[in-house]
């Protein structure tokens, strides 16, 4: 066969993609156990940072055991859909924690947030998930950065689009407010406003906000 004709090139092509296909599905589905395992690890690594927990060692198997032990999952429902969620119930440590969801400003970002058992201020948020600009708004999964929010007031009393507030604001030094990732305004604003959305939806799905320690029970995960 000419190797200058189409005809030629059209079948080397073919042959190319059909042996390099294969092989990426062929890699694909050997790693699925691996992927698999992975997921569950940083699934359980967020949930021990974002609830505080004390994990003596950084093993796949300390994690696991840590969120058996300390947290009871649960899903809270309105008419928009189930929101995940989980409490935690050391004694002296009680705390609601929810993976609430929404765009950032390039992708869906997923968020842990933890919150005292009265919804009046924020323990500690945690980065699921997300796919912002690396070196800018990558930045909101850094510690520094999630840090900020831990016992964040939540202003019920202000506008549904402040409860909380990142960036700036007419009162800087506002207990219901946190900096910015410098130069992602953007993703800072997007953050803010998944949210106070989330946060709104929370305490009107939740059947009682009880002002005690004392969380609400919701039907947990069959």
């Amino acid at each position: 066969m000419n190797r200058k004709s189409p005809r030629y090139v059209l079948v080397f092509m073919a042959l190319i993609c059909l042996v390099f296909g294969t092989a990426i599905a062929v890699v694909n589905y050997a790693t699925l156990p691996l992927l698999k395992k992975n997921e569950v690890l940083h699934k359980n690594t967020v949930l021990c940072n974002a609830f505080l927990l004390d994990v003596p060692t950084p093993t796949a198997d300390a994690y696991a055991k840590a969120v058996a032990e300390h947290l009871q999952p649960f899903e809270l429902a309105d008419s928009a859909g189930a929101i995940p969620a989980w409490r935690r119930t050391s004694p002296g440590a009680e705390m609601l924690g929810f993976l609430i969801s929404g765009m950032g400003f390039w992708d869906r970002m997923d968020v842990v947030v933890v919150l005292r058992p009265d919804l009046q201020e924020i323990v500690n948020i945690q980065i699921m998930d997300q796919k912002e600009t690396p070196g800018l708004g990558a930045f909101i999964e850094e510690k520094w950065f999630t840090d900020r929010f831990k016992n964040l007031a939540v202003d019920w009393s202000a506008a549904n689009h402040a409860h909380i507030i990142v960036g700036p604001a007419s009162n800087p030094n506002a207990p219901n407010r946190v900096d910015g990732v410098t130069g992602a305004t953007q993703t800072s604003m997007a953050l803010m406003n998944m949210m106070n959305n989330e946060l709104a939806r929370i305490r009107a799905a939740l059947p009682t906000v009880h002002p005690s320690a004392e969380p609400p029970t919701p039907t947990p995960n069959p």
